[in-house]
C-alpha cells in the first residue's frame, strides 16, 4: 500500500514538472501603460510611461491614431461630450475603444491589435529615428510629450530625453499612399478633402458626411503596451486615451 502511495506522488510530481516545463502555467500579457496624463487645451499631451510592472514580453510602446475631418473649429480642451460635434465617427470610435480604455484585464491583450486595425487606427512614425528604438523598455518611467502647438506651419513633434522628433503619419506598411506626400500633421487641402479620405490614399482619415467649404482636423491618440508571447505572435495591453488634439494649419 506504502508503494501504491509513493508511485502515486511520484507521478503526480512529474506531471507537475511536466507541465510547467511547456510553459503550459506561463500566461503572456503586458501591463497597461498606466502614468498620468496632461492636456493643454487642444494642442499637448504629456504622458509619463510607467506601468504596474514588466513582463518579459514587453518590447516597446506603440503610439496609435486617426485623424478626424471636422468643421469645427473647437479652441480649448475637447472633452467626450465634443466628438459627435467634431465627427460623429470620432465618438462612435471613441465609444468602440472605451469599454477597454476602463478595463485593466489582462485577458484581453490579444484582441486589441485587431481592435485597432477595425477602427482603422494606424502606428505613429516619426522623422529620423525608429519609433521603436525610442519607446523600447528603455523608455519606461520617462516623459512623452506630443506637441500640436497652433502656430501654422508648425509641424508637430513627439519629444522624450529632451529631444524633439517630427511626427508622420503612417503608410500602413506601403497598403496606402498618403498625401501629402511628406505625412506629416498639419492641416492642409489635400488632408482634409473628402475625396482622399479612402482606403488607397488617407486611410488613417475619417471624413464627414459632408464637404464644407472650411476644414479643421483633429488626431485621437492612444498609447498600448506591446510585446511578443512564446509562440511569436504579437500581444498588446489594454489600450489607455492620450487625447484628442488639433491639427496646425498648413502654412
Amino acid at each position: 500500500m506504502r508503494h501504491s502511495y509513493s508511485f502515486f506522488w511520484g507521478l503526480l510530481v512529474f506531471l507537475i514538472e511536466g507541465l510547467s516545463s511547456c510553459g503550459i502555467e506561463d500566461y503572456a500579457f503586458l501591463y497597461p501603460v498606466s502614468g498620468r496624463v496632461e492636456v493643454e487645451l487642444n494642442s499637448k499631451a504629456t504622458i509619463i510611461l510607467s506601468m504596474a510592472e514588466v513582463t518579459d514580453y514587453f518590447t516597446h510602446f506603440t503610439l496609435y491614431y486617426r485623424i478626424y475631418i471636422s468643421a469645427v473649429p473647437l479652441p480649448g480642451n475637447i472633452s467626450q461630450g465634443d466628438l459627435s460635434t467634431l465627427n460623429p465617427t470620432l465618438d462612435s470610435d471613441y465609444r468602440a475603444f472605451l469599454p477597454y480604455t476602463s478595463n485593466t484585464d489582462t485577458t484581453i491583450s490579444t484582441s486589441i491589435g485587431s481592435l485597432f486595425r477595425n477602427q482603422n487606427y494606424q502606428t505613429l512614425t516619426v522623422e529620423g529615428a525608429d519609433i521603436e528604438d525610442l519607446l523600447s523598455p528603455n523608455a519606461r518611467n520617462k516623459t512623452l510629450t506630443l506637441d500640436f502647438i497652433q502656430i501654422p506651419g508648425t509641424i508637430p513633434v513627439l519629444i522624450i530625453d529632451n529631444t524633439s522628433y517630427r511626427l508622420r503619419r503612417s503608410t500602413g506598411n506601403g497598403l496606402f499612399n498618403p498625401v501629402p506626400q511628406d505625412r506629416y500633421f498639419l492641416n492642409s487641402l489635400e488632408l482634409n478633402t473628402k475625396a482622399n479620405a479612402s482606403s488607397s490614399i488617407n486611410a488613417d482619415v475619417a471624413a464627414l458626411s459632408t464637404d464644407p467649404d472650411v476644414r479643421y482636423t483633429y488626431v485621437a491618440l492612444y498609447i498600448v503596451a506591446t510585446g511578443i508571447d512564446p509562440n511569436f505572435s504579437p500581444i498588446y495591453s489594454a489600450p489607455t486615451f492620450i487625447a484628442i488634439l488639433r491639427l496646425p494649419d498648413q502654412a
